[in-house]
């Protein structure tokens, strides 16, 4: 009965979003020097999306934050045309979203807003990509917020047994730097410092793309980018050559906290989104997912969410999570479910819901327009911005047997990261050092 129910929400997904696959491909070229990917939609929101690549390869640890700071601060620490209250009210007034952020692969200035009102929308994204001033009172608003927003993430569990699972796994590389800074970078940084970095090291046509999804022609947003951006300046950019660290053996990294539960991320090899092996990796780790699910939360009620997922990044990985008051027990389902894997393979079960589920969220995600842009930029990021559009006949294609292989293949040790208990880490000491085989 539950199959049942399953496959008729499925079809009516498949049904309700028709209209939604007719839509136009996107696709990519070139206006003034900037690379631009469009994707045309029936859609009344319009998102524009520009990128800046490079992320935490920009710059070097001491200067951790200062992407995230000058992108975040593009909108709100006023531009040439609009003091930071005039932009606000402007964007208010209309119904507009104009956003900044960086991430560890590249950073972004974004607008979302209503086809009715896209030219107003668009005078405020261009003017923050063009032209921004940071104030410097408005900027040392926008940093104590960001500082404020780093003190409640390392406080936070969940937040900071992500953080510490990244700069254990990618140390002594670019990924050991925080994107979003640590306490005493972003407490350095200037206004002065912020402007001249946006200015003379993002502010590149070499360094920029754009992803426009929504309701607007090929003619109408060529014309936008030429006027807005046609005088960026082409300076010299080479991308970072990425060489991701392998895992092949078990390691366990303890941060002693007192908290009600223990937080456990264990970290272990993933395939490049370029890769052959990036579809059937994908499935495959939620097909574990949903058992470590089954094992830990349903049968033994040991946590509240284990999970598993894969990240897509430069430098790719996949980890499986639990919160628990009883870490041996919990990682030892962990390891013996992988093994379980290893031996005997996904199912046919497995392999069908999971792919399943996968095809009903794709089409999910074609409802939002700023979702879409997110998955062509990234795409664009990673080496391939059709991938998105390939990924679902990419799936289709996928067998239990290619699932079970991949597995296989990128699963040879586990970074093992515990914030919690001291005393119940060593406690399970001995599930940690459990070899996968």
């Amino acid at each position: 009965m539950k199959n049942y129910i399953f496959f008729i929400l499925v079809f009516c997904f498949l049904i309700s979003f028709q209209p939604l696959a007719a839509q136009s491909k996107a696709q990519k070229f070139t206006v003034d020097g900037i690379e631009v990917i469009l994707k045309p939609t029936v859609k009344d929101i319009i998102n524009v999306s520009v990128y800046y690549r490079g992320g935490v390869t920009n710059y070097d640890a001491e200067k951790a934050g200062i992407e995230n700071l000058a992108l975040a601060g593009a909108p709100e620490c006023g531009t040439k045309l609009f003091s930071k209250d005039a932009f606000k009210d402007r964007a208010d007034q209309y119904g507009v979203n104009v956003y900044g952020a960086s991430t560890y692969d590249y950073g972004v200035i974004g607008l979302n807003c209503i086809s009715k009102y896209f030219n107003e929308g668009w005078s405020l994204l261009a003017d923050a990509v063009k032209s921004p001033v940071y104030n410097e009172k408005d900027f040392d608003l926008l940093k104590q917020k960001a500082i404020s927003g780093i003190k409640n993430s390392d406080g936070d569990p969940d937040s900071k047994i992500t953080k510490m699972a990244v700069a254990n796994t990618f140390k002594n590389t670019p990924y050991a730097i925080d994107p979003t800074g640590e306490v005493n970078t972003v407490n350095t940084l200037s206004s002065t410092e912020i402007k001249d970095y946006y200015y003379n090291t993002l502010l590149n046509k070499n360094r920029m793309f754009i992803v426009v999804v929504g309701k607007i022609s090929k003619e109408d947003i060529t014309s936008k980018i030429k006027k807005a951006f046609g005088d960026i300046p082409s300076k010299a950019y080479a991308p970072f050559a990425y060489h991701t660290p392998e895992i092949t053996s078990n390691s366990l990294n303890i941060e002693p906290r007192k908290l009600a539960t223990n937080y456990i991320i264990g970290v272990v090899n993933a395939p490049l989104y370029t890769s052959a092996d990036f579809a059937a990796n994908s499935l495959a780790v939620s097909a574990f997912s949903e058992n470590l699910f089954t094992e830990i939360r349903t049968k033994k009620n040991l946590s509240y969410a284990p999970y598993a997922i894969s990240i897509r990044q430069q430098m790719p990985y996949s980890y499986m999570y639990v919160s628990t008051t009883d870490p041996k027990a919990s990682v030892e389902i962990m390891v013996n479910e992988i093994n379980r894997i290893l031996t005997k393979g996904f199912s046919e079960k497995e392999f069908i819901d999971t792919r399943n589920l996968y095809i009903t969220s794709n089409y999910m995600k074609e409802e939002s327009t700023d979702r879409m842009a997110a998955a062509l930029g990234k795409g664009e990021i990673l080496g391939n911005w059709k991938m998105d559009e390939e990924f679902i006949g990419k799936i289709q294609k996928t067998t239990p047997a290619d699932m079970t292989n991949v597995f296989k293949k990128y699963i040879k040790g586990i970074n093992w990261n515990y914030l919690g208990d001291e005393k119940a880490a060593d406690v399970a000491k001995d599930v940690f050092e459990l070899k996968v085989e």
